[in-house]
């Protein structure tokens, strides 16, 4: 059931699409006589939306990128904000150990592998994954890592990070940087990662719907991307994507989707016991991306493109891959109790209060492939 704050919030959605820009201006002035930030955590949700439709009306175009944001409102950048929340949020750190069981079912028993991370930020992941399989004694005798990432100052962090931890377990490592999105590497490149050494696994962890709205060989440039990686001939791909539609959803649908999404998260956020700088800090982090999804007026500009697990599929079916099957991956233990894992072939559903908030993917080639 809707309540007066949530009909205020459309109501200004719809004025703002209908360039009735007074009428939107007025309906926000009523949602925030209603809120009390201060003593009421819900309201910070409404007042989260209300900011970015507030840009929306001032004609954002997507010059507040949430990785560029900080140099706007002066907080700390969303990189960093996002280390944070993977130290901090369930969701974050549930996909984070499944995903990782998945990745070390791919990479276990070989004497050597390659894992190709697409985003790779600051290796944080591998570092955990290379101390998992120490821990199993499933560590493969050698290991090549390719590093995909648009930032050179991440990738510096994550081949310190990783070399550092593999000279911790003894791994022989090597570390290959691709300082680039992967929509942009060029065909030398994607037949240079033909020749690596076998198996090939593949992590993409919160990046593919970063990926630009563009067409890349008459294809659109995520569906590119994953048929360029099928071409590589890996043994399984792991993916990890907010569940929820926020790439072709018309403005309005994408508000709801988003309101739904996000609200949740924030529900979550407010059951953590953890500081309350910290807690704001993942606000802050969310409310970007909110800002994004729902204020950016020019459609080309916007960076947060989320889609749900089935839309992910569908893309990886095109390319040429199939749902893993087989025995699930054991996870650890110490899952946070307030999420839930959905388990469904292939994909496992990260879930707060019923509601998959985050998908993890695990794909292979298909027969033929």
């Amino acid at each position: 059931m809707r309540t007066p704050k949530d009909e205020l919030l459309l109501r200004a959605m719809d004025h703002a699409l209908s360039a009735r820009t007074l009428e939107a201006v007025e309906a926000l002035a009523d949602l925030y006589r209603l809120l009390d930030v201060e003593r009421i955590p819900e309201d910070e949700n409404y007042a989260v939306f209300a900011t970015a439709l507030s840009r929306r009306l001032e004609g954002a175009t997507g010059a507040l990128h949430p990785y560029r944001a900080s140099e706007v409102d002066g907080g700390a950048p969303q990189i960093d904000l996002f280390r944070r929340l993977m130290k901090h949020l369930p969701l974050a750190s549930a996909a984070d150990a499944v995903a990782n069981a998945l990745l070390a079912g791919f990479l276990r028993g070989h004497a050597e592998a390659t894992l190709l991370d697409v985003g790779i930020g600051q290796g944080r992941q591998e570092c955990n994954l290379l101390r998992a399989l120490a821990k199993a004694g499933a560590l493969p005798r050698r290991l090549t890592v390719v590093g995909v990432d648009p930032s050179g100052t991440s990738l510096a962090e994550a081949r310190d990070a990783v070399l550092a931890v593999a000279k911790e377990v003894g791994l022989r490592l090597e570390f290959m940087k691709l300082e680039s999105p992967v929509e942009d590497l060029n065909v030398a490149t994607w037949a240079a990662l033909r020749a690596v050494r076998r198996p090939l696994v593949v992590n993409a962890a919160f990046a593919l719907h970063h990926v630009a709205e563009k067409e890349v060989g008459g294809m659109e440039a995520r569906d590119a991307v994953l048929a360029r990686l099928a071409s590589l001939g890996p043994v399984g791909v792991v993916m990890c994507e907010p569940h929820v539609d926020h790439h072709r959803a018309p403005a309005r649908e994408r508000l709801k989707n988003a309101w739904n999404h996000f609200s949740r998260v924030f529900q979550l956020l407010d059951t953590l016991e953890i500081p309350g700088s910290e807690r704001r800090a993942l606000k802050r982090f969310f409310g970007r991306e909110v800002d994004d999804i729902v204020g950016t007026v020019n459609e080309k500009e916007r960076c947060e493109r989320h889609e749900p697990a089935s839309a992910w599929w569908e893309r990886l079916q095109r390319a040429g891959f199939v749902p893993r099957r087989g025995p699930e991956p054991v996870c650890p233990g110490d899952v946070h109790p307030a999420v839930g894992l959905l388990r469904e072939e292939g994909t496992v559903g990260i879930t707060f209060r019923g509601d998959v908030l985050v998908s993890v993917l695990a794909a292979v080639p298909g027969e033929g492939a």
